[in-house]
């Protein structure tokens, strides 16, 4: 029983954290720019909006983050 109330609660957290980081620092990491990249044109629709389109603004955002991480521990010098 113990084991399973473990589980529950690990998969319950790693949701919370999930959903925490895609959810919400993820798309504000990729709004700016998705808005930018097509002239103020999408997303159309507002966060939390349940649309395909915030999906691919959170995977911006991820990108975004990525790239940041990246050279922030110098990936990218030549």
């Amino acid at each position: 029983m113990d084991q399973l109330l473990s589980l529950v609660v690990r998969l319950l957290l790693a949701d919370i954290v999930g959903d925490f980081l895609l959810g919400t620092l993820c798309y504000w990491l990729g709004w700016p720019w998705v808005k930018l990249l097509t002239l103020g044109r999408y997303p159309r629709h507002g966060w939390r909006s349940g649309h395909r389109e915030e999906i691919w603004v959170q995977c911006v955002g991820l990108l975004v983050a990525v790239l940041g991480m990246m050279a922030a521990f110098g990936q990218f010098d030549v």
